[in-house]
């Protein structure tokens, strides 16, 4: 229904006598035409005249520009919103805005805090050092994040910037003509239409001459879309019957913004401009900006919960252990003040086992992944401007991809040659002429379809996409068309028009006139009587065997042209013609010399591709706005569909039809009341919109044997998309029109092409193909693959590390209260199981062998059984070994003769460091001795008490003070061979090591083979976390692995110098550390861990962790709704949506 001026719902200002609600029916009504509704809008509003009246213009001399602020006031400006990119420091705030980081940092915080409140005072300045560690963990994930965003950013708006350089206009202002950039045109302005430029805004065609548009990057359709003024337009439809006339038969006056002039020139006038344009409307409602649930963020929001239940009930159970032992230790003792002091320490032990499961190595292991994958990627042509899209597509499962501009090439190809028979043409490499057709036929070829002809390709292609692709079979064959050109002088050329439906031209050939002539078949075929054979030469035409041939061209969506000729008279009329100025001398006793097949050409990679993402587990369909026949033709060609028999071609409004298009889950109607974005919801306290198939019964039967949705629009490609990541599928969309933008914003992937592509598209999209090469997909997945694998391999790794640690620590508090690994020590474990472990694990680059398995499920649980088996196999293994160093290492572990015997360990001491030491240490067997008794009464382990002996030489009992003896050590295997204990306490919770380390602060031998173990352990278990599944080979592509091949012996060697050197900072033995054949023994130790693993992999995962893997991940229950979130963001039912914005536009 129009309104008229007396329907407006708001008073006019100035002159102005058409609202832009009006103006914009006109416009939708184009963009979805199926006969002329837009001619009837027009009428109806009262025609061209009435609108150069109503918006104050001269076709003529164009605006006079002093009514600029009432015009912008009432009908809008075409200036894009200006969206300034985010600055460094607004990614960096994004990303510490993750709750993961968040989590961090509080936990860094209350481990500063605890650790500096119960530190002693010597030690009170290293007691920071832990907490301190987490929090540089974060501030690296978190750069590293906003770094590639950053760059990715300016990457991006530098590949726009290029593209937005060429967006000019010629208008005529004031009389005069001028360039202007497309962002300044207004409603009203007149403008020049050139052949290829790209129009700025909708507008209503004034002047036309042999105009035609490419609409595909709106509709989809490759055919040239005719355009004409109002006045042709009207007397066309009236002379048209609408019941057998396809969409097109009747040229439109509208102008639609986004498309692209193909032939001719003429001017408009612009009614419509900015968000309520045609392509427009699509930018406005893929401006939102809302945050995006990865598959992977949901699946790492579910194991950091478990990890995080895993060590809050770890700390209960210590807490609980610890609080048991200590009432059954003191249960006879009287309580004293300083027990509270220890009861403290319990729950900061239990504080201490949640900071060390958290695995704050994750967000940093995810970034350097994505961040090392998307800059390898931008080297296979793909841009990735949203780094988790790189992770999804691993998990790809369906591709939804459009055919114009993606699959084929976008432009017309010359395919076969029909003469006598089909011949199939070249049409990727060289090829020679002569080898299709006999040299006289050649030249006649030459004659009638290259110098027959208005185009051009240098400087640039110009001219029909048919003619085009004439000349770019010539360049192929080697022989530029510029040269037989000059060779056949022209004598009167007939130029094509839509009416005459053929160009014709008289050329001079070697003194003989020649007319030659190309056209609809139909058209030429009529007015042949006779047929050069390249076998039988001219003979009388057949032509029944020609329209068979032209008919089985079709069949295989080829475009076919006929090409004749024939010699005349120097008499020939050449210039009566008939009245739709078809020449008297084209119309008979024409001999038909080929017919020609042309199409829009699949890209040279795509089938190869295709089969590729089959051998993949990823369903390729196509989804395009092309008619049903051309579609299956190009399906068949590219492989898309391999059973015909149950493959299912359809065309998009009949999918929508039988699904029932798109309806709120919560309200179940199309349009309804809920919001599209989260904030808004929250906002207004209104319900978040959330799309769902109305139908779903009906989706399921068809979507499976779906190979190709033809004539389909924006909402028809959402809904299949909508349908599928409601079945959790992981979906990718490609797609290089602005039609295709819906769809891409709302896909897990969408895939923009970076050359054709509109820019609508690319701000759509999440990955940018920059040579538009379909292949490029492919390896997008074979990326995103080895992203979740990496991470994969780096969460085996960390979590084993992570249990162990955890394990022991508990073991250590429960039965020793003491810590087998001190914080500090625990700082560079940390280092090696986060930062160090994401650089060697996480930048692995991929292999072909990715593409040889199944995508996996969105909703898996991301340890898997195998995963699971190698965990906690792994780390039982791990815990025992360390174990057996921890409570028998003083039984076997050798120690050796070094300076420390004459200082540190001289005279009483010595047993402090072998265990086969040989001294006296019982005060009974001492007084036997005869000993004299020292002048000290009491023994103490604090050097400050100087009355007292050190209980490092002395025994004390009933007052009485005996000095220690040992004898000297013979250093054989009965004296002095074996590493004494340092434990701090017994079993028993009787005093050990503790005496030497609280008077001394030197740290034992035996914990420095603890830690040296442990830290060979995770060394070689870097080797095993190559391969999450039960591949012997953990070597198998470590040569191109360059990072782990330099990590893993830098840690080795920082390692040596850390125990060698440094070895009093971290709480280890003083005097360099380990010697060479203690180093042999820990690397033997450590290697347990890799022949464990081996033998792990001969074992069945299934047979004792049956329900672990086969978890499913809810995003509901996580609160991550990847359905919800990114659904509401795509155009879904335009025409209802922008009906109802064209009566309220500023809504």
């Amino acid at each position: 229904m129009i309104l008229d001026a007396t329907q407006r719902t708001e008073p006019y200002t100035t002159s102005f006598r058409v609202s832009k609600e009006q103006l914009c029916q006109v416009a939708y009504a184009c963009q979805e035409r199926t006969f002329t509704e837009e001619i009837d809008q027009l009428e109806e509003l009262g025609g061209q005249e009435f609108l150069e009246m109503a918006l104050c213009s001269n076709y003529k001399d164009g605006l006079q520009l002093n009514d600029v602020s009432q015009r912008e006031l009432n009908f809008g400006h075409n200036r894009k919103p200006l969206i300034l990119p985010k600055s460094y420091f607004q990614l960096l705030w994004g990303a510490l805005e993750d709750f993961t980081m968040r989590i961090l940092c509080l936990a860094a915080l209350v481990s500063i805090a605890v650790d500096v409140a119960t530190a002693s005072s010597d030690y009170r300045a290293y007691a920071w050092i832990e907490g301190f560690a987490i929090l540089v963990a974060v501030i690296i994930s978190t750069n590293a994040n906003a770094i590639n965003d950053y760059q990715k950013e300016k990457q991006f708006q530098k590949l726009n910037a290029v593209a937005d350089e060429r967006k000019r206009v010629t208008v005529i202002r004031n009389g005069q003509k001028c360039d202007i950039h497309m962002s300044e045109v207004m409603v009203g302005d007149i403008v020049m239409i050139f052949e290829g430029m790209e129009i700025p805004a909708d507008g209503l065609v004034l002047e036309a001459s042999d105009l035609t548009t490419d609409e595909s990057a709106m509709t989809g359709e490759t055919d040239p879309i005719k355009k004409n003024t109002l006045d042709f337009c009207i007397a066309k439809r009236n002379q048209t019957d609408s019941a057998t006339a396809g969409h097109h038969e009747v040229p439109s006056p509208i102008m639609m913004s986004g498309t692209r002039v193909l032939t001719g020139e003429g001017k408009m006038v612009i009614l419509v401009v900015g968000d309520l344009s045609c392509a427009g409307k699509i930018s406005a409602l893929l401006r939102q900006d809302e945050p995006e649930a990865t598959p992977l963020q949901v699946k790492l929001a579910a194991i950091a919960e478990d990890i995080g239940k895993f060590g809050l009930y770890s700390a209960i159970i210590i807490v609980i252990v610890m609080c048991i032992r200590f009432a059954v230790e003191k249960s006879q003792v009287e309580w004293e003040n300083k027990y509270i002091v220890e009861i403290v320490n319990f729950f900061i032990i239990g504080i201490t086992v949640i900071v060390v499961a958290i695995p704050e190595g994750l967000p940093l292991a995810v970034t350097l992944s994505l961040a090392y994958s998307t800059k390898q990627m931008l080297r296979d042509q793909n841009l990735v401007r949203k780094m988790a899209a790189c992770e999804t597509m691993g998990g790809a499962s369906m591709i939804c991809s459009d055919k114009t501009g993606t699959l084929t090439q976008n432009k017309m190809t010359l395919v076969n040659i029909w003469n006598d028979n089909l011949i199939e043409l070249e049409t990727y490499q060289t090829c020679i002429l002569t080898d299709y057709l006999p040299q006289q036929l050649a030249d006649i070829f030459v004659q009638s379809a290259i110098v027959n002809s208005s185009a051009m390709l240098r400087p640039e292609p110009k001219g029909s996409k048919t003619e085009i692709s004439f000349l770019e079979f010539m360049d192929r064959c080697q022989k530029p068309y510029e040269e037989f050109r000059d060779k056949y002088p022209i004598v009167v050329k007939y130029p094509f028009s839509s009416q005459r439906k053929r160009m014709s031209m008289i050329l001079d050939v070697g003194g003989q006139q020649r007319l030659v002539c190309k056209g609809a078949s139909e058209m030429v075929l009529a007015a042949c009587t006779q047929y050069h054979s390249k076998s039988n030469g001219v003979t009388t035409i057949n032509s029944k065997v020609i329209e068979d041939a032209i008919e089985n061209m079709a069949k295989k969506a080829l475009r076919t042209i006929c090409l004749a000729y024939k010699n005349i008279s120097n008499g020939a009329d050449l210039t009566n013609k008939d009245d739709k100025g078809v020449y008297y001398i084209e119309q008979n006793d024409l001999i038909l010399l080929a017919v020609l097949g042309i199409k829009d050409i699949i890209r040279q990679e795509v089938p190869r591709a295709i089969q590729l993402c089959k051998k993949a587990g990823i369903k390729v369909r196509m989804v395009t706005g092309d008619n049903i026949t051309t579609a299956r033709a190009i399906a068949n060609e590219c492989g898309i569909i391999t059973n015909p028999e149950d493959s299912i071609v359809m065309e998009g409004p009949e999918f929508v039809r039988r699904i029932g298009g798109v309806v709120c889950k919560n309200c179940h109607p199309e349009n309804c009341n809920c919001v599209r974005d989260s904030q808004t919801a929250q906002k207004e306290g209104k319900k978040l919109r959330i799309d769902t198939i109305a139908n779903p019964e009906e989706f399921d039967r068809i979507y499976p044997n779906l190979d190709v949705l033809a004539r389909s629009r924006p909402e028809d490609k959402y809904a299949l998309v909508t349908g599928l990541i409601e079945r959790n599928h992981v979906v990718a969309v490609t797609g290089d029109g602005t039609n295709d933008a819906p769809a891409l914003k709302k896909a897990d992937v969408g895939f923009a092409m970076g050359v054709s592509g509109t820019e609508v598209a690319r701000e759509a999209a999440a990955i940018i193909l920059l040579d538009d090469n379909f292949n490029s997909i492919v390896k997008a997945v074979m990326w995103g693959r080895n992203v979740y694998d990496n991470i994969k391999k780096f969460l085996r790794f960390q979590l084993t590390a992570n249990l162990v640690s955890v394990s022991l620590t508990l073991i250590g508090a429960a039965v020793l209260r003491q810590e087998v690994l001190r914080p500090i020590q625990l700082l560079w474990v940390n280092l090696i199981m986060d930062t160090l472990g994401s650089l060697a694990l996480a930048t692995e680059p991929p292999s072909e062998k990715l593409l040889n398995r199944k995508p996996h499920d969105r909703n898996e649980y991301i340890i898997s059984k195998k995963m699971f088996k190698f965990i906690v196999g792994t780390a039982l293994i791990q815990v025992g070994v360390v174990l057996v160093i921890v409570f028998l290492g003083d039984k076997f572990l050798p120690e050796y003769q070094d300076a420390y015997d004459t200082t540190v360990f001289s005279g009483p001491k010595i047993r402090f460091k072998y265990s086969n030491h040989n001294c006296i240490t019982d005060f009974e067997s001492l007084k036997q001795l005869g000993l004299t008794k020292l002048n000290e009464t009491s023994s103490t382990d604090n050097p400050d008490d100087s009355d007292k002996c050190l209980k490092t030489r002395c025994v004390c009992q009933n007052d009485e003070c005996y000095e220690i003896q040992c004898p000297p050590c013979l250093y054989n295997e009965d004296s002095c061979s074996v590493v004494a204990s340092g434990r701090l306490m017994t079993v028993q919770g009787d005093y050990d090591y503790y005496i030497m380390y609280n008077i001394e602060h030197e740290g034992s031998r035996h914990f420095t083979y603890v830690f040296n173990v442990f830290i060979m352990l995770q060394l070689f278990n870097f080797l095993n976390s190559r391969r999450i599944t039960d591949e012997i080979n953990f070597l198998d592509n470590i040569t191109n692995h360059s990072a782990f091949l330099i990590i893993v012996p830098f840690i080795f060697c920082i390692q040596v110098l850390m125990v060698t050197f440094g070895s009093a900072a971290i709480g280890l033995y003083g005097c360099y550390g380990l010697q060479i054949k203690q180093w042999l023994i820990g690397i033997g130790f450590g290697s347990i861990s890799l022949l464990g693993c081996l033998i792990l992999k001969l074992i069945p995962e299934d047979n004792f962790c049956s329900q672990i893997g086969s978890q499913k991940i809810l995003p509901v229950q996580q609160e991550v709704k990847i359905s919800s979130q990114k659904a509401e963001q795509t155009p879904y039912t335009l025409n209802k949506h922008y009906n109802s914005i064209s009566r309220d536009p500023e809504h």
